[in-house]
């Protein structure tokens, strides 16, 4: 139980601001059940369902592109974040106590990966489109975590 108490207190703690403000914005349950729609529909590629939300949302919002593209996209990367923290939680109890430990050290070390890789593709990006690049990796980055701990997590419970 205590590495599942760890997880739990791992979970809040987001050390990049795009998901941090993604993940304190209420997901719109039209967004959640187009992801969930776009995954069931895709089962094997599900990285094509990153970007389903974030692109069309985007291209409505024609009059401040830059804005819209930054604010669809932590739109979407909330949908993935409320996804990959349900899932996360779930493997959790599922697993013994030393593979849960190991789990939330790779989950740990997977937000302080992100978070660098993502202000670094920010910082490196023309300053004029620095929030774009960076909230569009922040997005990349979770979608493509939560589709691996998902697939984890079903190989977990055949395995057992």
């Amino acid at each position: 139980m205590h590495g599942l108490c760890f997880l739990l207190v791992l979970l809040p703690a987001l050390p990049f601001p795009g998901l941090a403000a993604a993940q304190g914005r209420a997901v719109d349950p039209a967004d959640r059940a187009a992801i969930s729609t776009c995954l069931d529909e895709g089962k094997d590629s599900p990285q094509a369902c990153i970007g389903s939300i974030a692109v069309v949302c985007s291209r409505r919002d024609a009059s401040n592109t830059l804005e819209a593209e930054v604010t669809c996209a932590r739109r979407e990367a909330a949908v993935w974040r409320e996804r990959l923290d349900s899932m996360t939680v779930t493997l959790a109890r599922t697993l013994e106590p030393g593979a849960r430990n190991r789990f939330a050290a790779v989950q740990r070390a997977w937000e302080d990966y992100a978070g660098l890789k993502c202000s670094f593709i920010g910082e490196q990006a023309p300053a004029a489109r620095a929030a774009v690049f960076q909230s569009g990796c922040e997005l990349r980055e979770v979608a493509n975590r939560a589709i691996e701990v998902e697939r984890f997590m079903r190989h977990n419970a055949r395995r057992r």
